[in-house]
């Protein structure tokens, strides 16, 4: 054999297994990304949770308030159409 022909076949042996270490990295680390990313998962739905367990009495808050506030309105709108509209006067005399 020629000494080009061994150094070829040195060189590719060589970038195969610079190749296969690359490749087992390169899984391990999307291995690693996999359970941060599943970590990161847990603690958004943990904060959802979180949430929607503050929202639901805040909601419930918000409609007292806001029916409270409709009623509120509606009373005042009432009274203040008695002191606005005084009664019509007739211009002529009910007879019998």
């Amino acid at each position: 054999m020629d000494y080009l022909q061994i150094a070829l076949i040195f060189l590719i042996l060589l970038l195969s297994i610079f190749l296969a270490i690359t490749g087992i990295q390169v899984f391990f680390i999307l291995r690693d990304l996999k359970k941060a990313l599943d970590k990161f998962n847990a603690i958004l739905q943990t904060g959802e949770s979180i949430a929607e367990n503050i929202e639901k009495p805040v909601a419930v808050v918000s409609n007292l308030a806001t029916s409270a506030e409709a009623a509120v309105v509606s009373g005042a709108a009432k009274a203040l159409n008695k002191i606005l509209k005084p009664k019509k006067k007739r211009f002529y005399k009910r007879t019998l």
